[in-house]
């Protein structure tokens, strides 16, 4: 070795090291640091920074997340939610706001409105009916072809010739075009939608006129008056009743009635038959099973509420075997075809075929939905 006298007293930076952590070591003893206050407050402040970058991060992501939610929770997944299904075919949410929008449109073009308070479930049952009656169709002997739909669609919408004049194919054809392709325009509808509308239109009235077969005619009926208040009204029919005790019925109904296709003014509807207005059967021809006789001639009844209007009836002649008129007979038919819905909704729900999913957080979203293309004008 050439420096022998280095291993006993070590190199020159050895002892320059070592000197330096024993000057360390007796500041840091006496509470001293030699590290620059300057870089103490550099490596701070670049914490600080991590830290905070680290917080801002946290906050965006989760900002990030609940608006992700909320956009899941409001427009991606309440379209997609099982609505309704009748064995193999089902309905979404997304397809019941269609469907009603179909309905807003048409009703936009005829001048109404679309009540939102019960319209949602209304129509979600109303979809129902229309698959269960589309799938039992070939069971009854229904059948509704693409020429059905386009004769009906022409019915509408070609114009009429008044008698006696001269009419020009050519130029009922167009005329045909132009009404319909203004319909749609005016409705916001596609033809592909609209002639969806008119096959199930089309499929009622072919399932009405099977029904109507059983109808009796003649048929025991009733003849009666009534009284009927809106539901919306502020006349109460226990105040109705009371004043009928000292009043004629018929002054009372031109006050008060609500006319309306089956009553005038004096409140006057005529022969009724039984299940013509099935709340007011009871009344009209009594329950034997309930053991309540039927009204008595020239009494006048209790208030009868019903889902559209509360009734004071009045019978005028009791039950006599007559002919139907057309009304009341058109009556018991659109009641039949109530009847056969409802009976084929219980049928299906208790086997399991017919199954709907509907609550208030579904409706409000529907209704929501619905009143962003609300007509905002009344014709």
């Amino acid at each position: 070795m050439p420096f022998p006298w280095l291993r006993r007293f070590g190199s020159a930076e050895t002892g320059r090291a070592e000197r330096r952590r024993s000057m360390r070591a007796q500041r840091r003893a006496h509470g001293e640091d030699d590290t620059p206050q300057e870089d103490t407050k550099v490596l701070a402040e670049r914490r600080q920074f991590r830290v905070g970058v680290g917080i801002g991060a946290a906050f965006l992501l989760i900002i990030v997340g609940v608006v992700a939610f909320g956009y899941y929770q409001s427009f991606y997944k309440p379209p997609r939610v099982w609505a309704g299904s009748v064995n193999n075919v089902e309905f979404k949410m997304g397809d019941l706001v269609q469907r009603i929008r179909v309905l807003q449109g048409v009703n936009r073009y005829q001048g109404g409105q679309v009540n939102l308070s019960t319209i949602p479930f209304e129509y979600l049952q109303n979809l129902i009916h229309a698959e269960v009656l589309r799938q039992q169709s070939p069971l009854l002997g229904i059948e509704i072809t693409d020429e059905d739909i386009e004769n009906d669609l022409r019915r509408q919408f070609t114009p009429t010739p008044e008698p006696g004049q001269e009419t020009d194919p050519g130029q009922l054809e167009q005329e045909f075009k132009a009404n319909y392709t203004a319909f749609l325009t005016a409705t916001g509808l596609s033809d592909g939608e609209f002639r969806v509308i008119i096959e199930e239109q089309i499929s009622v009235r072919a399932l009405a006129a099977l029904l109507s077969r059983d109808i009796e005619d003649p048929q025991q009926q009733v003849e009666i008056q009534w009284i009927q208040l809106s539901l919306d009204g502020n006349i109460s029919p226990d105040d109705v009743v009371r004043r009928l005790e000292n009043e004629d019925f018929v002054r009372v109904a031109q006050e008060l009635n609500t006319a309306g296709q089956f009553s005038g003014t004096n409140g006057y509807v005529g022969w009724v038959p039984k299940g013509a207005f099935p709340n007011l059967d009871d009344t009209l021809f009594g329950n034997e099973e309930k053991g309540k006789e039927p009204l008595a001639v020239g009494a006048v009844s209790e208030p009868i509420f019903t889902a559209e209007s509360n009734f004071i009836v009045k019978i005028l002649s009791g039950a006599e075997e007559r002919e139907l008129e057309d009304r009341m007979a058109l009556q018991l038919t659109v009641e039949l075809v109530k009847q056969w819905q409802k009976e084929s909704l219980t049928s299906g729900t208790s086997q399991g075929n017919v199954k709907m999913n509907f609550n208030s957080k579904l409706y409000e979203w529907v209704t929501d939905q619905v009143f962003i293309t609300a007509p905002r004008v009344e014709r």
